[in-house]
């Protein structure tokens, strides 16, 4: 037994199927392309797999050790050598009130668990949600929760950047206004971290006037944001912003040596900036240059053997933005070459999960024996 891990391009389940099967199977965790729906993944994951918890999302692309995939579906199957309990909790109307659906499942969980400690060096959460709601408010429930003290590691659900449907699936059910938390209790050692690879530059500022709820930054400074915002990059004036002025020179939080990346991705009514995540007023942002994508990726597969010095697997879930950043440098196959010869999957993702909602990050989760 061990965690096995597949990926196909085409509609070959018996094959996928076939890859991750193993003797008592706990969890399958997958990912697959929105035009993938018609066929039914999670009824036919949870048919060949029923006595095991399946979940899963939609993606733009994904990643595992047989190679990176444009379209189709990766999956990770883990036993009971690695885990020893699995508790789900799953609610849907995310968009409408993301704080009440990410409530709604904290109390699911809290019921499963009935009242148990949960000691973070054993326990870990894995979380998946529809990519259109405002992601922010799901994370903000789960770090203000006393009681709930495991790490919650994840990605929202993606599609072809239509923005028009993200899908979570859980076991036979699949939904485009959904959030799953998925809590294991494991008997291996794992560690996690996000990684970010775009650095700051000595410019600083402070957001003076936001409206979270939307992801506008209306100013910057105290002047209109997006001209604030090209004067920055040296540009003549709003007009000349592109969207690889977004992705090559994003807004970073940055505390010590750590970097959140706050990234915009449009001009509001000419003055406003839109980010990815929300930034709210009086939180000082620094413009971040960028960095190195493919030894980033090397960097966090070392940092993890620091701490977990026989590492098994991994689970992926990066970023969009950086996703599109590897495609355009032509460094996909280098990209998930970097995490050979672990059994790895991971998607790429339009929000990553790890104590915050981070855009332009690479969260992981890596497994040892």
């Amino acid at each position: 037994m061990a965690i096995k891990v597949a990926a196909r391009s085409t509609a070959d389940f018996e094959g996928l199927i076939r890859d991750i099967d193993q003797p008592d199977i706990q969890v399958v965790i997958y990912f697959f392309s929105v035009e993938f729906k018609g066929y039914e993944p999670q009824k036919i994951i949870k048919k060949a797999f029923p006595s095991a918890r399946c979940i899963g999302a939609s993606m733009i692309g994904g990643w595992c050790t047989t190679g990176a995939i444009s379209k189709g579906i990766t999956a990770m199957s883990l036993s009971s050598e690695e885990i020893e309990e699995v508790f789900v909790g799953f609610r849907e109307g995310v968009k409408a009130d993301p704080g009440l659906a990410a409530r709604g499942v904290i109390d699911d969980l809290r019921k499963s668990l009935g009242g148990r400690k949960l000691n973070p060096e054993e326990y870990l959460g894995i979380i998946l949600f529809d990519g259109l709601c405002l992601g922010e408010e799901i994370i903000r429930e789960f770090t203000i929760e006393k009681n709930f003290i495991v790490p919650v590691i994840g990605g929202s659900a993606a599609d072809e950047l239509e923005f028009k449907e993200t899908l979570v699936s859980f076991d036979e059910k699949m939904s485009g206004d959904g959030v799953i938390v998925m809590i294991l209790k494991m008997k291996i050692p794992f560690y996690f971290n996000h990684y970010v690879h775009y650095l700051p530059t000595k410019e600083s500022f402070i957001v003076t006037k936001s409206e979270p709820a939307k992801r506008i930054v209306w100013e910057i400074d105290g002047e209109p944001a997006a001209p604030y915002y090209a004067r920055a990059l040296g540009l003549s004036g709003v007009a000349d912003i592109k969207h690889t002025h977004f992705s090559r020179n994003p807004l970073g939080v940055v505390i010590g040596d750590t970097v959140y990346t706050r990234s915009p991705n449009a001009v509001v009514d000419g003055t406003g900036l839109q980010f990815y995540c929300f930034i709210e007023a009086g939180t000082r942002v620094q413009l971040l240059r960028q960095g190195d994508i493919i030894e980033n990726a090397r960097s966090s597969l070392r940092d993890a053997r620091e701490y977990i010095p026989n590492l098994q697997g991994a689970l992926l879930f990066n970023c969009v933005l950086r996703y599109l950043e590897l495609k355009e440098l032509g460094k996909i196959d280098a990209f998930n070459e970097a995490f050979k010869p672990l059994s790895f999957a991971g998607f790429n993702t339009y929000g990553e999960e790890l104590f915050t909602h981070h855009n332009q990050t690479l969260t992981a989760v890596f497994f040892g024996r």
